[in-house]
């Protein structure tokens, strides 16, 4: 058997397996559905638990508790983004973009769309 045979009979192993779990997951789904008599009481406790969960993902965020190790960006990427970084800086800013320099306005003056007129 040829690398490709080989490498085509893996391709096929793999479609089959991604069809099934696909499948699996849409039956999963289909008996997880409740009967619509149940539907207003199961919608607010559902709201509820979303609501909670939401507020401890946001505070997770928040907090920083869960951050990730920071992961160097090595060789070429390096190179070049701290390139395209330098180069940034060859570019006027537009006068749309708007300048909290000369508005005399707080933190919040300046950003897109602050002089364009709609």
């Amino acid at each position: 058997m040829s690398d490709n045979d080989k490498n085509l009979d893996r391709w096929m192993r793999v479609r089959r397996t991604a069809a099934l779990v696909a499948l699996l997951g849409a039956v999963a789904s289909a008996q997880g559905q409740q009967p619509a008599g149940n539907a207003t009481v199961n919608s607010t406790v559902n709201a509820a638990e979303i609501g909670r969960s939401t507020e401890t993902w946001l505070a997770l965020q928040r907090d920083n508790r869960a951050a990730g190790p920071d992961l160097p960006m090595l060789g070429d990427a390096a190179s070049l983004a701290y390139q395209r970084y330098l180069d940034s800086f060859k570019n006027k800013i537009p006068d749309s973009m708007g300048s909290p320099l000369g508005s005399g306005g707080g933190a919040s003056s300046g950003g897109q769309g602050s002089a364009q007129a709609y």
